[in-house]
């Protein structure tokens, strides 16, 4: 099996480093739809926008953090897909958590839903969407990098 030294760079060292770029880049989505897509363009292509655009940056931040160079590019195209896959899942999944979290909050604020039942990006549906995608898109590529490990014994193989 691969020595402990090398299972702390490549995996651990990967996770970390896969996550705090997946958020930081993913809050970086978040403010470019912002400013990119104004409260005109509709609540329901707003929520489709920020969620997506997240995930896509999400799903380029955790792809450099897992990249390597050395690998098959038939590798290297499972575990982006891998990757984004985790991103958009997650991403789709934690602002449908969030949304109810932040509903929840809005109704215990005000008594009501305000607006009616339109579905509009709660704060916490984004920060849970952002969390989701950076956890799920890492979690993805971590469980493809451990398979490829147990299954060639070698911890330099991505």
């Amino acid at each position: 099996m691969a020595s402990w030294d090398m299972f702390l760079i490549t995996t651990i060292g990967r996770s970390i480093m896969g996550f705090l770029a997946a958020l930081i880049l993913g809050f970086v989505g978040f403010l470019f739809w912002s400013v990119s897509f104004p409260p005109l363009s509709g609540l329901s292509f707003q929520t489709f926008t920020v969620i997506n655009t997240m995930a896509a940056v999400v799903t380029f931040a955790t792809s450099l953090a897992w990249f390597k160079l050395q690998a098959e590019w038939r590798t290297r195209f499972v575990a982006f897909t891998f990757i984004a896959i985790g991103a958009f899942v997650g991403g789709w999944f934690g602002y449908d958590y969030g949304f109810d979290k932040g509903i929840d909050a809005l109704i215990k604020e005000y008594g009501q839903i305000p607006g009616g039942k339109i579905r509009i990006p709660t704060t916490d549906g984004i920060r849970w969407s952002l969390g989701g995608a950076a956890l799920f898109s890492n979690v993805m590529a971590l469980g493809h990098h451990v398979w490829r490990l147990l299954r060639y014994n070698d911890p330099g193989d991505y």
